[in-house]
């Protein structure tokens, strides 16, 4: 027994290690596994071998050197950059199958930034080219506060959230809820791209990119950002709701009707074939804070419904007289507001209507 449990030991030594040496079969998965002490790749110095889908060709964010993206096949979803100094472009396009043979590498900026893991391969390193039958490579649909992770470094990845920040013309921080993520627009491609560059706080916004890095120092674990690849066809990377220019409003709108479309101003939860429910729309402009409250005669607010920043500028809420509590709300009158309010300037416009809360006698 004692024997046993000496050789069990020895082999959970031996086994990572084994893992690790040169000639081992990696997947991308295995080149972008990393050191947690550094935030390195634990193939970092040694030569790999590697077949990958190209989810970003050559030319796109460093256009005087050939720098792409690829990822695993089947079921190894991470991405590595594939990298060569001094060899002109690679005829190979997004969707190709490739083989490449190389060292793996950890890039760090001058300022000491990184670390970005690259395969840099040398003449005659790609190989078993394959030409894609689609251009279209489907990319990873993640949470926006999944995206910030050593393992999802260089997949191609997508999410969808409000604009929450912006800073230059290069910058912004979208959030779907569950934490924010940099969008970076590194090859400067959509500085004169509409979609981009109309971008405001509030708007909802579909990103495809690159996930990419620059922690400040080790261990390189921070820093994560997207980079989507480009504007035009065939990626669509960036991408807002298509809003129909007349439903677009300057000031806040509230209107509150049955289930007919008919005006109310007064109904009864709790009375049978009566109205017991009404629908509350409500707008403000695209892409403000739109807040749908509920204030009593003394003006205190009873009630929140909805506090969010408005899509295309129009909403709409059943409501059968209860707060957010799910509490019923005494009879009596109350006043319906929506504010919008505009993020940066904190320019507010305001609609409000009575109601009345009746009961059954």
């Amino acid at each position: 027994m004692r024997n046993f449990k000496s050789l069990f030991l020895f082999l959970s030594f031996l086994l990572p290690l084994l893992a690790h040496q040169p000639g081992y079969a990696e997947t991308v998965c295995e080149v972008q596994d990393y050191d947690p002490a550094t935030g390195y790749s634990w193939l970092v110095d040694q030569t790999v071998t590697v077949t990958g889908v190209l989810t970003c060709p050559a030319g796109i964010f460093v256009t005087s050197q050939t720098s792409m993206f690829i990822r695993g096949l089947d079921g190894d979803p991470c991405g590595v950059n594939i990298f060569t100094f001094g060899i002109g472009q690679v005829p190979v396009g997004l969707g190709d199958t490739i083989t490449v043979r190389g060292v793996v590498e950890e890039y760090i900026l001058s300022g000491g930034d990184g670390a970005v893991t690259e395969i840099v391969y040398s003449e005659g390193g790609l190989t078993n080219v394959r030409p894609s039958d689609t251009l279209n490579v489907d990319p990873e649909v993640m949470v926006t506060g999944g995206v910030g992770s050593e393992i999802n470094e260089g997949r191609l990845v997508r999410v969808t959230g409000r604009v929450t920040g912006r800073e230059g013309s290069r910058e912004i921080t979208v959030n779907d809820g569950s934490g924010g993520i940099e969008v970076f627009d590194m090859a400067r491609a959509f500085e004169s791209d509409p979609t981009w560059t109309n971008l405001v706080m509030g708007d909802i916004v579909t990103v495809t990119g690159i996930v990419s890095q620059a922690g400040p120092g080790p261990p390189y674990l921070s820093g994560y950002s997207i980079w989507p690849r480009s504007p035009a066809l065939p990626y669509e990377d960036v991408r807002t709701p298509q809003c129909i220019p007349d439903t677009l409003l300057a000031e806040a709108k509230l209107e509150i009707v049955d289930s007919d479309s008919n005006k109310v101003n007064i109904f009864c939860p709790e009375c049978p074939g009566g109205v017991n429910m009404v629908i509350i729309k409500y707008a403000g402009p695209h892409g403000w804070r739109t807040r749908l409250r509920i204030y009593d005669v003394a003006g205190r607010v009873v009630g929140t419904l909805s506090d969010f920043y408005t899509e295309c500028g129009e909403a709409a809420i059943e409501w059968t007289g209860r707060n957010e509590l799910m509490e019923r709300l005494p009879v009596g009158l109350y006043y319906i507001v929506v504010t919008a309010t505009e993020p940066g300037t904190g320019s507010v416009t305001q609609d409000m209507v009575p109601l009345v809360i009746g009961k059954r006698l």
